[in-house]
């Protein structure tokens, strides 16, 4: 790898990296005032668990371990280093999402643990299948370019599944019905889905594999932009112009263009970035009506469904360009989504339920009234000076 190249997937890697910022500013935004101290704690705490997983465990899962030793031991070539960093912070995005399920009332311990579990061995499963060669072994022609399905779709399912297991927040349902718990600050939210969109364009354009091949980092930029578009009109459009669906449109577009990123022409994306963000209301109903699942920062719409619209949309072929179609089959682009979701689903439950049964994933009733800023951490976000 020329040093150039190595210096591409660094850039990547700094961006994707400063989305971490973009994720906990919008999901603080969209929850009470009273627990953001708390989940601050959370992304560090996952963020620093998955750097630790992924380089013992995690890249030998994904790509085998005959490369943790010169990774541990730092006695790696620039390939495997810059390859590394890069797709580390993947896994790191793959995990954070969970927390915008279980907000403002998961316990610290337990949710480390499933971080170091989820970035550690199931999500480099998944990782494995779709760019370790694991589907390509198996003859299952599955197109994934930027991770609407790998990433998107893992990480909504597995935080739907964690907070399925943990129930419901104390106030959101009332009889049976679903009560609205307003975030405390939608600029902060808004800020956030820019930062996310800003670090997107290192998270799509840093998956080619190298700087040398200039259409096809354009094409990659420019789809990215059409679906950031799609879906900002397409969350305005079914939520009648709420803030938070329209900023979450942005992101849910940008979830759902990843999988054919390099394939897609710019109305295409545009159309995908749509459907995006047209759904999520009708998501979030569903997941929170039907399935009874408090999905506080809807993971569900943002990431699930977004990614799975994104996975499929990548095998259709009048969303494609001309020479892109002979490249993708929607049977591999349906069987590998199905794969995904399943290893998400099952895995995620048996974590998370492991762990609820064994230490306990939630904190007391009182601390949750309270606040988890005061009760857990004795501190508060905000001075009331």
């Amino acid at each position: 790898m020329d040093g150039i190249d190595v210096f591409f997937f660094m850039w990547a890697a700094s961006l994707i990296f400063f989305m971490k910022a973009g994720f906990i500013a919008l999901e603080i935004g969209q929850f009470r005032a009273k627990n953001v101290s708390y989940h601050c704690v959370l992304k560090l705490l996952d963020l620093a668990a998955v750097f630790i997983a992924y380089l013992f465990i995690g890249y030998g899962i994904s790509y085998g371990f005959e490369n943790i030793m010169p990774l541990i031991t730092g006695t790696f070539d620039a390939d495997l280093g810059a390859w590394w960093m890069k797709m580390v912070m993947f896994a790191a995005a793959a995990v954070t999402i969970i927390t915008g399920g279980v907000a403002e009332r998961i316990k610290i311990l337990p949710y480390f643990i499933g971080a170091l579990i989820v970035g550690g061995i199931l999500y480099p499963i998944v990782e494995h299948l779709v760019w370790g060669g694991g589907f390509a072994n198996l003859g299952i022609n599955f197109h994934d370019y930027a991770g609407s399905g790998a990433v998107h779709l893992f990480g909504g399912l597995v935080g739907l599944m964690a907070a399925y297991v943990l129930g419901p927040r104390i106030d959101k349902y009332i009889n049976g019905k679903p009560q609205a718990i307003p975030g405390h600050n939608i600029p902060i939210a808004v800020l956030g889905a820019f930062i996310l969109a800003f670090g997107w364009y290192g998270f799509n354009i840093g998956s080619a594999s190298g700087i040398a091949n200039g259409v096809e980092l354009a094409s990659v930029a420019m789809a990215t932009t059409m679906a950031l578009a799609g879906g900002i009109i397409g969350g305005a459009l079914s939520s009648r112009n709420d803030p938070l669906y329209t900023a979450n449109g942005m992101c849910a577009g940008l979830v759902a263009v990843c999988s054919g990123v390099d394939l897609f022409t710019p109305i295409g994306a545009f159309i995908v970035g749509l459907l995006a963000g047209i759904q999520q209301p009708f998501t979030y109903k569903f997941i929170e009506e039907k399935l009874k699942i408090d999905d506080v920062c809807a993971i569900g719409p943002v990431h699930a469904m977004s990614g799975l619209i994104g996975v499929i949309c990548a095998g259709i072929p009048f969303l494609l360009k001309a020479d892109a179609v002979s490249k993708v089959s929607i049977t591999g682009q349906i069987i590998g989504a199905i794969v995904i979701a399943l290893i998400a689903i099952v895995g995620g439950l048996i974590i998370y339920k492991g762990l609820d049964l064994t230490i306990g994933l939630r904190v007391s009733e009182e601390a949750e009234k309270v606040g988890l800023d005061t009760a857990i951490l004795q501190t508060t976000a905000y001075s009331e000076e």
